[in-house]
């Protein structure tokens, strides 16, 4: 089982990979860890918090589902007018890692849901998530970090 620390402002949560479910996901999501960059609250989904993966990957569905549940850590092709609304013309999508904090919220796109592939599930700090999340939406996003947990640590 491989654990991933998600790291959002001050506060910080883990997840487990579904590397049964999602095999080629997880694998992939391995190889790009770590990161940190820029967190952003989406406007248009409701309570997720999902950062820029770039658009010059091609992930394969797989494991997917338009009903994304609370602490589901999964990663998706964002319509590039939800990321910015200048995109340029050539860029269709956006590949983002995500989740979702809280109940009443859904991936959507332009004209309705989203699939998103379910990649693992958030185990440990959600409500430190949930309470962090809104605090930077209402003073400024900071960053995000995901990094996978060496064998043994945060346990």
């Amino acid at each position: 089982m491989t654990r991933v620390r998600i790291g959002l402002g001050d506060v910080e949560a883990f997840a487990e990979l579904d590397e049964t479910h999602a095999p080629k996901t997880a694998a992939w999501l391995k190889t790009i860890l770590p990161l940190e960059q820029q967190a952003v609250h989406s406007m248009e989904n409701g309570r997720e918090v999902y950062t820029l993966l770039g658009s010059d990957y091609d992930l394969a569905p797989e494991n997917q589902t338009i009903y994304a549940a609370v602490s589901d850590l999964y990663v998706y092709y964002k319509p590039a007018i939800f990321v910015d609304a200048k995109w340029p013309r050539h860029v269709r999508d956006y590949l983002v890692a995500g989740f979702i904090y809280e109940r009443d919220s859904a991936v959507r796109g332009i004209n309705g849901p989203l699939a998103v592939n379910c990649v693992g599930r958030i185990t440990e700090g959600l409500d430190a998530l949930a309470h962090e999340a809104p605090r930077m939406r209402r003073e400024g996003m900071g960053k995000i970090s995901l990094s996978i947990v060496p064998d043994g640590q945060g346990i």
